[in-house]
């Protein structure tokens, strides 16, 4: 039996295949749109891993969406409960067009209803840290933002079933008050980690009485938003919480570029110890209920290591395991590994379990010759890659090391990983020379299993870096590379079994200086993930600090007359996606700091022009092109159009998944006229949006008509549901 499961849009979108209950693949579009955490609406990721496997999408039995849209009602009367009636109509309204928009993209890819599974959100994520693990019997603790109703779930798994224990409703959320606080200091989504790194410099009692006045928490660790309790205008969304709840608790949020102050770090203490107290309380709960040796914990609030740690220690459970990929998009193997335990083969006994988190798409290595001739850097090929990449650690230089299949999840686990020799003074300022990171994050050690007893007041598993473990004393001065100010360092051990060539590069490295441990970072520029490609890994090479990188069985460490030149990533790699036809490009509300971009456009395709109707001063950006490139067309006929361009390209000033999840921007003026350029004209129209993607909007912009209009443009999935010779 196939499964696919999907987390299909918005943030963290994430597609995987499982055959019989075991992986094919788990693919994070953040890979592949390199857009962090995949603002997506592109189901391409998907196919292409089916037709790497040799599947044709027929063949899938099921398909699961991660979001249930039969979950609508609860939420809507929920809101009902503490939204001020003359704002319930427009946020219900909105929920009757986001929730269902998950299911309509898979209907949109062609899928048919007959084989889609909604499942709920929290039933996803528990699934995914219940079915792969090796425990019949486990307390499961799910904590997030939200799914449809419920914003956390404490079930139990016993024999191959999961028994829901309790639910929190929205809008009690701890993962929203913790993004609230992230906003609050002046970050962005998916930037709860800098929160949680700056929390150990702060007071955690300084603010907890202005806290303790929106949050109550009771003994069992169900807690509420006190405001909500009765109606009022707030929604408390994490940005209500960061924007209005906050600055009237503790003071004016943080400004961009300001220096972090005394007062950001206890806000960050503050909400770090609610977060703690709650979970800790929650698995006290559970493990008073269940009676079970193992808790597992998924969700976004599952990558807090340090609540992970504070509960391998006090919640009284043998074993915590965090779930390598507890963000949403874990919630696609999660999805599918429920639907096929109990929908799919109910029967059937669990076979699989995982021991690596090493799931995304192999390296390219066919291309790394070509690759390097693009940066004009040679690598040599080694007898003993291992022993080579040691040497060049011992010596004090910094490499990046690529490898096989890529891990899933946020943390790098030794295929695509920054590493260096955690003794040099110095070595922490010098890796972030390379990341660019801020001066309080830590980085984490990559240590033989059977040393971490030796370094760590612990002796455990801990494979997938979500866990922190105190180190021991005597070792806090010599390894201060890779530990935090409060004497953690977040811990991932290392097996022969789990990843033999990253285990023997560390035994390399131990057999020359004793130290069984490296320093662990992962391989990506600032704000981007993980790289995926030979092309990627070397340009980020030869534009950092890196000393060298290791590719396969390939050493790169000489880029002397390397070809350099970052920037307007992830733009230069997705304009790729355009066709090098006559295209015509419309800047619109392009700013200014962006402008570059038209000219690797143009670049790129020779044939592309760009419309200065509505910016003359583009004209002079483009000068050095060639004033061929420019013309102005300041009304958009489709029929004009037709005879003239082939394709045409919009940005657009927000995230290109809006198009879909808003009905606002899918019924928009922009929108309108991209349809009828497609309908009239016959052209397809690509959206450039404001996080660096570039949208086929043939695949987007009809997701919610009841019909979609005959077209000349094929959607880009249609060629992979055509019957293989």
């Amino acid at each position: 039996m196939i499964v696919l499961g999907s987390k299909p849009g918005q943030h963290d979108a994430c597609f995987a295949l499982i055959r019989d209950g075991e992986p094919l693949f788990v693919y994070e579009v953040e890979r592949f749109n390199r857009v962090k955490r995949a603002t997506s609406t592109d189901l391409s990721v998907l196919f292409e891993g089916l037709a790497e496997h040799s599947i044709s999408p027929s063949d899938v039995d099921l398909v699961t969406n991660c979001m249930h849209p039969g979950e609508l009602p609860k939420r809507k009367a929920l809101i009902s409960a503490y939204i001020t009636p003359d704002k319930v109509g427009n946020i219900h309204r909105f929920l009757d067009w986001h929730l269902p928009s998950w299911y309509l993209l898979l209907r949109e890819g062609g899928f048919p209803a007959s084989r889609i599974v909604n499942i709920r959100h929290h039933l996803c994520h528990v699934s995914g840290v219940y079915y792969s693990s090796p425990r019949d019997d486990a307390a499961i603790l799910s904590v997030d933002g939200g799914g449809e109703a419920e914003t956390s779930m404490l079930a139990h798994g016993r024999n191959g079933r999961i028994s829901i224990l309790r639910t929190t409703p929205h809008p009690h959320s701890l993962g929203h008050l913790y993004q609230g606080v992230t906003i609050w200091l002046g970050w962005g989504y998916g930037e709860e980690g800098k929160t949680m790194a700056l929390a150990a410099y702060g007071d955690p009692q300084r603010f907890r009485r202005q806290l303790d006045t929106f949050i109550q928490i009771d003994d069992q660790g169900q807690f509420c938003y006190l405001p909500a309790l009765r109606r009022g205008p707030c929604r408390f969304a994490s940005t209500d919480i960061g924007r209005v709840v906050l600055p009237q608790l503790v003071g004016p949020g943080r400004r961009d570029g300001e220096e972090i102050s005394q007062t950001h770090k206890d806000v960050a203490a503050t909400v770090q110890a609610i977060c703690e107290e709650i979970m800790l309380k929650q698995a006290r709960y559970l493990k008073r209920e269940t009676g079970s040796k193992t808790l597992l914990l998924a969700g976004g609030v599952g990558l807090n290591s340090i609540t992970n740690g504070m509960l391998s220690a006090e919640s009284g459970f043998d074993q915590v395991v965090a779930y390598p990929q507890a963000s949403d998009a874990g919630t696609a193997l999660g999805g599918a590994l429920y639907a096929y335990h109990n929908i799919g083969a109910p029967d059937r006994p669990r076979r699989w379990h995982m021991t690596h988190a090493y799931w995304g798409q192999s390296i390219d290595l066919e291309n790394l010759d070509a690759a390097g001739k693009s940066y004009q850097v040679n690598g040599r090929q080694s007898d003993d890659i291992a022993v080579d990449a040691a040497e060049t650690l011992v010596s004090g230089r910094v490499i990046g090391w690529v490898q096989g299949r890529s891990e899933i999840g946020p943390r790098a686990l030794g295929n695509r990983s920054i590493l260096a020799n955690p003794l040099v003074p110095g070595i922490k300022d010098k890796v972030n020379g390379v990341k660019r990171r801020e001066w309080w994050r830590p980085f984490a050690p990559s240590v033989l299993r059977e040393d971490v007893n030796t370094y760590f007041e612990f002796d455990g598993d801990l494979p997938y870096m979500t866990a922190v473990a105190r180190i021991r004393d005597e070792w806090r001065e010599p390894l201060s590379s890779i530990g935090h100010v409060d004497g953690t360092a977040r811990v991932q051990t290392v097996t022969a079994e789990s990843n033999p060539l990253f285990y023997q590069l560390i035994q390399e490295f131990k057999s020359r200086t004793g130290i069984g441990l490296l320093l662990n970072t992962s391989l990506n520029g600032r704000g981007e993930p993980l790289v995926q490609t030979c092309e990627q890994a070397l340009r980020l090479y030869v534009n950092s600090d890196l000393d060298a990188i290791v590719i396969g069985d390939h050493l790169f460490a000489d880029k002397t007359n390397a070809l350099v030149g970052q920037t307007l990533i992830p733009y230069v790699w997705n304009i790729r996606k355009l066709p090098r036809t006559r295209l015509l490009v419309v800047p619109g509300e392009l700013p200014a700091s962006r402008h570059e971009l038209l000219l690797h456009i143009v670049q790129d395709n020779p044939r592309a022009r760009v419309d200065i109707s509505e910016n003359p001063v583009l004209t002079e950006v483009l000068a050095a092109a060639g004033q061929q490139y420019v013309v102005s067309v300041p009304v958009l006929e489709p029929d004009d159009l037709a005879s003239v361009y082939d394709a045409v390209a919009f940005y657009v000033p927000f995230p290109g998944d809006k198009c879909v999840f808003e009905e606002e921007i899918y019924f928009s003026q922009r929108a309108v006229l991209s349809r009828r350029i497609m309908e009239e004209a016959g052209i397809p129209v690509y959206w450039i949006d404001s996080r660096g993607d570039v949208n086929f909007m043939r695949d987007s912009l009809y997701v919610h008509h009841d019909e979609t209009p005959a077209l000349a443009i094929p959607s880009t999935y249609q060629q992979f549901w055509m019957p293989r010779p």
